[in-house]
C-alpha cells in the first residue's frame, strides 16, 4: 500500500479528467476501425495502447489510494 501512495504522489501528476481523455484515442480508433474499412497502422496502435495502458493503470492507482484514504478515515472515526 505504501508503494501505491508513493506512486500516486510522484508519478500521477494528471487529473482524472485528463486520464479519461487519454483513454479516448484507443476507443475512437477502435470504433472507427469497427464501423468503417479504415485500418490503423502499427505505430498508431502502439501509441494509443501506451496512452490507454498508462491512463488505465494510473486510474487504478487513483482508486486504490482513494479507497485506502476513505477506509482510513472511517477507521479513525470508529475509534
Amino acid at each position: 500500500m505504501v508503494m501505491a501512495i508513493i506512486f500516486y504522489k510522484l508519478i500521477c501528476p494528471f487529473s482524472i479528467i485528463v486520464l479519461i481523455g487519454l483513454l479516448l484515442p484507443l476507443i475512437i480508433d477502435g470504433t472507427i476501425q469497427k464501423l468503417t474499412a479504415y485500418e490503423s497502422t502499427n505505430v498508431r496502435r502502439l501509441w494509443t495502447g501506451v496512452l490507454f495502458g498508462y491512463s488505465l493503470l494510473t486510474l487504478f492507482f487513483h482508486s486504490v489510494v482513494a479507497t485506502f484514504c476513505y477506509g482510513y478515515e472511517i477507521g479513525v472515526m470508529l475509534r
